[in-house]
């Protein structure tokens, strides 16, 4: 069964997260979303959505926590690759966000051209600090190219959530909408986006994202992540959580 329902609204390809709980980015959902992607046939514009009351609320940590160097290996590139195939995509995507979007849940939407969210109280932040691994290289250039230096770096080392309100004053969301508007609200900004001649379109966005692509391919040949993840105090931190998550469900 697949993990992301695929719709089409005219123009637009709609890909909608639908794993519970909290659309957790496990190896399945991964795969199921990068086939989407590749999948949308000719659709001008896509909208990332969620089934749920939430976007994402990151990697599947229960999942992912007994994986061993070699698994968590293939995990890592081929979440990055997910995020590459989103920030490189040669037509424009707009994530829709019915509530929090936090750590890989978020560098998901960050990926995407524009982010439109509920209005309410959703929270959006980066929280691999606070388990004591930082953000992999190559995803911090997504929020460098979003947000710039400063800004990215403080989102990423002090694993803060941020309420709509800030997150719409630095650039992180684009807009925020009655929950009840949100899927259409997107699919129209997206219909828009694609209007223009793709190509035109494309070159546009080849051409904006180049240097951070670069950077972005260059850091995940030379990135610490994994012996941070494997290391201490980041086990014990992420078996805590993962033991504090297993007792909700």
């Amino acid at each position: 069964m697949t993990l992301v329902r695929v719709e089409r609204r005219e123009s637009v390809a709609v890909l909608t997260l639908d794993r519970p709980r909290a659309n957790a980015f496990s190896p399945e959902l991964v795969a199921d979303l990068r086939s989407a992607i590749r999948d949308r046939g000719d659709a001008r514009a896509a909208v990332l959505a969620s089934s749920q009351k939430i976007f994402s609320g990151g990697w599947d940590l229960p999942t992912i926590v007994s994986f061993d160097r070699t698994e968590m290996t293939g995990f890592v590139d081929d979440y990055t690759g997910l995020v590459r195939d989103i920030f490189s995509l040669d037509v424009p995507v707009v994530a829709a966000l019915p509530g929090h979007a936090i750590a890989g849940g978020l560098i998901l939407a960050a990926a995407a051209d524009e982010r439109i969210a509920a209005e309410g109280e959703p929270l959006f932040g980066l929280s691999e600090v606070a388990l004591g691994v930082p953000l992999p290289r190559s995803l911090f250039e997504v929020f460098r190219f979003l947000l710039g230096e400063r800004p990215a770096e403080r989102l990423a080392a002090t694993a803060v959530n941020l309420p709509i309100e800030r997150a719409l004053a630095m650039g992180l969301v684009d807009e925020a909408v009655p929950p009840g508007d949100l899927l259409d609200r997107a699919c129209e900004r997206a219909a828009a986006l694609g209007e223009p001649l793709g190509s035109a379109t494309a070159g546009v966005k080849r051409w904006a994202r180049r240097e951070a692509l670069a950077r972005f391919d260059a850091a995940r040949s030379e990135d610490p992540f994994l012996d941070s993840w494997f290391g201490e105090p980041a086990r014990s931190r992420i078996a805590a959580l993962v033991e504090k998550l297993t007792r909700k469900r």
